[in-house]
């Protein structure tokens, strides 16, 4: 029995002794632990070690006892990394009570600081990130602070809301003020700013002994919320029995206020970009709003307010009244009037209702307005790029229905006989007819998908009647990028309009005149957008570009764009047959083309590809008027420049020129092949073409972003002396029939270089042929014979002047002078060689003419020959050096005579000056 006692015993102590443990350890050792220097300095060193950040802890003191209350009270707490502190209290003091711990409530008895500071970025940053959980759990648990002691003297809280958003929070003075046991007074002192670029919005609030804690009831009696300068009164009581009831209130709250707390994203995530379209809000309103638990209530008073649209060319709106009605469930827009514009006959009218807006905002707000020319004109003209006008008004409705992340928009607009919608001062459709515009716009997932835009003409328009549309508009347009992307867009127009209407579709003052018809839509779901449809067009001009359709058609398939047209460009007339890649890209890419031109200027169209790819192109000093560009007469217009080559390749093209000019050549029934390569290189070949009353083949090089042209001829039986006089400005020298080849090339300058080679039979070389000055040089040594004028005597002795079986040349230029200059002529019984240089601008020659006779007589004729040639040999001596050897080089390039080769006399007639105005020196010699 003893034996049983003894071990009974012992498990009693044994029990008492594990039992006592925990409380030894809660009561003694933990608090012993928590205040032991070896154990703040182990936490310290840790927290260093593995979280990289500096702790430090300042005499913590923790008090337990056998009551469920536990205190626990430090000097000062400090975290800190990469020496900048990033969380720190001073004179912590709290204490809380357990006793309610299985009512899931925690008593708060005291907590206090004199200081706390947080930057809660730095601090988020070393928590590990978690997943988010897909729905939140309801915390049941509850903190009791109504018989609380609390106090912070100062603190400072940042936070960085977003990377240009910054939050600074100074909560000041919190107290609840324990002295009257009845009334306990809550005080405090907030003062909040954020900031976002240069702007500063500010939120301040202070007791003013107006919170109190009274049966366990916080009370709230008008305590004042400033808002920058707007204020909100707040009137509330709060308990574990009744909840929560608060009423907020305000008079004349300021709408930029508004907009300041809706930028700063705070209340509201993405908050800015809803109002990314909006500008220059201004104006207030009152509201009164009660909230009690779950349920709420009240009423917003709109006065005069204001804002600007900016898509629609910064429309001003104007609120007059109105009234917002607010439930749990519901929001209602009631009576709100206004106008838009300057005008305050332009009125606006809205009412509707959004129900479940906590959830799926299911909404239907209709809209009443009225379009007037005020709109047309000033605003919806810059927004399209065109003129409108609208002569008189045009009653307007639009019904906006959404639930959850859908929109639809159903707007209607009617314009009654007499009035009248002006394009560009032309009106589309006759005056005494009724004109409707409707809309049917879909809204969801950032996609806005227009289902139609339908515009009617009729004698008479009523509800419910059946009405084909004139123009249909359709497509879809993804909102989510900062400027929208338009996915694809067509309209449809079943029976001509006025080519003005297109202006407003493309955005662009391009069309002037004329009709067109059909369907046509752009696709913009691949790579590049492409073009879908079958148009036609009749009598349209296109100023700017100085074209005129006679006649087009437009037809496409999947990769190309099939094009028929007639009309002109600038002064010429011309036919288009071609194939052009399918896509909206630069370069256009011409596949295919057969073109005709009735007519071409070479000189006028080098000069306006001298202009592509400079600042004329990219940055025009002198927009030429479009009345000018419109006329096809203007010399102006047909200087310049209306497109810019970068733009356009052409693979293929059968190019027909009926007729065309250099200067002074005419040239014509030219069929070509055209190519136009990625690096603007413009080639052009053809076998045979009429030049200069001759024929000729030709190969055009034009090296357009660089400046570079060549151009190769094949020539025969052309007229020398329009080609010398338009080429070489050596008018009236060189007759005949000529054949040769001319290889030239020239930039900017438009200076002639390269070479040509040529040969004329039957041909005359007029002052720079040796005979007229051989006679005007004899009629200085006053011979009555040569007293005659030197055709008679030329005559006489039966020597052409300057006529010749055939002459051949050769000339190397550079930048319009000619270096080297070879003509060689021959007759029967006379023969000459010219060689030298010559400046054709300048018209300066230096020139070497060796002219060879015949000294054979024959017959009468022959007898005075050789009597004038005796004569005049006779009165030029011989130099005293051996000139033949001298010159024997250039004598050997004299073509033999036919007749009297033995006997012949060689001159060498020296030419210095400007030959075409015969302001020349010249000196004869005899050599032979």
């Amino acid at each position: 029995m003893k034996k049983k006692i003894k071990i009974l015993g012992g498990v009693i102590c044994a029990a008492a002794v594990l039992a006592a443990i925990p409380c030894v350890f809660y009561l003694k050792v933990l608090p012993a632990a928590v205040s032991n220097p070896h154990v703040i300095s182990f936490v310290e060193k840790n927290v260093n070690k593995y979280t990289d950040l500096n702790m430090e802890i300042k005499n913590p003191v923790l008090k337990t006892n056998f009551s469920p209350i536990i205190a626990f009270k430090t000097d000062k707490i400090k975290l800190a990394k990469n020496d900048i502190e990033i969380f720190a209290v001073e004179n912590l003091d709290t204490e809380i009570s357990f006793k309610d711990l299985f009512k899931k409530r925690i008593i708060l008895n005291r907590f206090g600081l004199d200081y706390i500071f947080a930057d809660v970025n730095k601090l988020m940053a070393l928590a590990p990130r978690k997943k988010e959980q897909k729905q939140q759990q309801k915390n049941d648990w509850k903190i009791d602070f109504f018989d609380s002691v609390l106090y912070l003297k100062k603190s400072l809280i940042l936070y960085k809301l977003e990377p240009d958003v910054y939050v600074k929070l100074n909560a000041d003075n919190l107290k609840i003020d324990n002295t009257q046991k009845i009334e306990k007074f809550v005080h405090f002192n907030i003062d909040t700013k954020i900031k976002k670029g240069d702007k500063i919005l500010h939120f301040a609030i202070a007791d003013k002994n107006r919170v109190v804690i009274k049966d366990k009831t916080l009370l709230v009696n008008d305590c004042v919320l400033d808002i920058n300068k707007s204020n909100v009164h707040i009137n509330a009581d709060a308990s574990r029995k009744t909840g929560l009831n608060v009423n907020l209130s305000s008079k004349k709250f300021k709408v930029k206020d508004v907009i300041d707390i809706v930028d700063s994203n705070i209340i509201i995530n993405n908050g800015s970009e809803m109002l990314a379209f909006l500008k220059d809000m201004n104006g207030d309103f009152d509201f009164n709003i009660n909230m009690k638990n779950n349920d709420l209530n009240g009423k917003i008073t709109l006065n005069k307010s204001s804002l600007k649209i900016i898509p629609v060319s910064n429309l001003p709106v104007t609120v007059n009244k109105g009234t917002v009605v607010l439930t749990s469930n519901d929001i209602t827009l009631k009576d709100i009037e206004g106008y838009y514009g300057s005008q305050q006959t332009n009125k606006i009218a809205v009412n509707g209702i959004m129900k479940d807006y906590t959830k799926s905002c299911d909404t239907e707000v209709t809209i009443t307005t009225v379009a007037t020319n005020d709109f047309a004109k000033n605003y919806l003209s810059k927004l399209v790029g065109i003129p409108l006008e609208i002569v008189g008004k045009a009653g307007t409705r639009i019904i906006v229905k959404s639930i959850y992340n859908k929109i639809d928009v159903d707007w209607a607009s009617k314009l009654a006989k007499g009035s009248d919608i002006l394009v560009d001062g032309a009106s589309l459709t006759p005056a005494n007819w009724d004109r409707a515009v409707q809309a049917n716009l879909h809204f969801e997932n950032n996609i806005l998908n227009i289902k139609d835009i339908n515009y009617y003409i009729a004698q008479e328009i009523v509800k419910g009647s059946k009405i084909k549309p004139v123009l249909t508009l359709n497509g879809n347009v993804d909102c989510s990028k900062p400027i929208p992307f338009v996915q694809d867009l067509g309209f449809n127009i079943p029976n001509p309009l006025p080519s003005e209407f297109l202006n407003v579709l493309i955005g662009q003052h391009l069309f002037k005149g004329g009709k067109f018809s059909g369907h046509l839509a752009v696709l913009n779901n691949g790579p590049y957008p492409v073009i879908n449809g079958n148009m036609k067009a009749e009598g349209i001009r296109i100023p700017s570009q100085r074209i005129a359709i006679k006649n087009g058609k437009l037809f496409t398939d999947s990769d190309t764009i099939h094009l028929v047209a007639d009309g002109r460009y600038k002064r010429t007339k011309f036919d288009f047959e071609g194939d052009i890649a399918n896509g909206i890209k630069y370069p256009i890419v011409i596949k295919n083309v057969n073109l005709g031109m009735d007519k071409i200027d070479i000189d006028k169209m080098l000069q306006s590809f001298n202009k592509q790819n400079t600042d004329a192109v990219k940055q025009p000093q002198n927009v030429v008027p479009e009345s000018v560009m419109d006329d096809e007469n203007s010399e102006i217009a047909d200087e310049a420049v209306v497109f810019d080559v970068n733009n356009l390749i052409i693979e293929r093209c059968i190019f027909r020129l009926k007729e065309g000019k250099y200067k002074d050549i005419n040239f014509g029934n030219l069929a070509a092949n055209l190519t136009l390569d990625k690096n603007n290189i413009l080639q052009l070949k053809s076998n045979r073409f009429d030049i200069a009353e001759g024929i000729s083949s030709v190969k055009v090089f034009c090296d357009l972003k660089k400046h570079k042209y060549n151009i190769k001829l094949g020539a025969k039986d052309v007229n020398s002396d329009l080609m010398s006089t338009t080429l070489l400005n050596l008018p009236r020298e060189i007759s005949g029939k000529a054949s040769g080849i001319i290889d030239l090339y020239t930039d900017d300058s438009l200076k002639l270089n390269g070479a040509i080679k040529f040969a004329v039979n039957d041909g005359q070389i007029q002052k720079i042929g040796l005979v007229e000055y051989v006679m005007k040089f004899a009629a200085l040594f006053r011979n009555p014979l040569v007293m005659m004028s030197p055709s008679t005597i030329s005559d006489i002795v039966n020597i052409p002047e300057g006529k010749f079986n055939k002459i051949t040349g050769e000339l190397l230029m550079k930048n319009n002078v000619i270096e080297l200059l070879k003509i060689k002529s021959s007759s029967p019984q006379l023969s000459s060689f010219i060689i030298g240089r010559y400046d054709i601008e300048k018209s300066d020659a230096m020139l070497r003419i060796y002219t060879k006779f015949s000294s054979e007589k024959k017959g009468f004729a022959g007898a005075l020959r050789s009597f004038s040639l005796n004569s005049l040999a006779n009165r030029i001596p011989l130099s005293s050096r051996n000139d033949a050897q001298y010159y024997a080089a250039e004598l050997e390039q004299l073509p033999k005579l036919e007749v009297g080769e033995e006997q012949s006399q060689v001159f060498l007639t020296k030419v210095d000056g400007d030959v075409v105005n015969n302001n020349f020196l010249s000196s004869l010699k005899k050599i032979k």
